[in-house]
């Protein structure tokens, strides 16, 4: 499997909560890992399997 990185410029947007779950957890930031511990995931439904 071949995964590509895809770079950001300055004026994007930054990275979602949603986005920031599929970067690698080494990749991440100190900045990034305070938003992802703040994150609550909004779901309508949970499914049990």
């Amino acid at each position: 499997m071949t995964v590509a990185k895809i770079s950001r410029t300055a004026t994007e947007q930054p990275l979602t909560e949603e986005e920031l779950l599929d970067k690698e957890f080494d990749a991440l930031t100190s900045e990034e890992w305070e938003r992802l511990k703040k994150y609550v995931p909004q779901a309508k439904y949970l499914v049990a399997v």
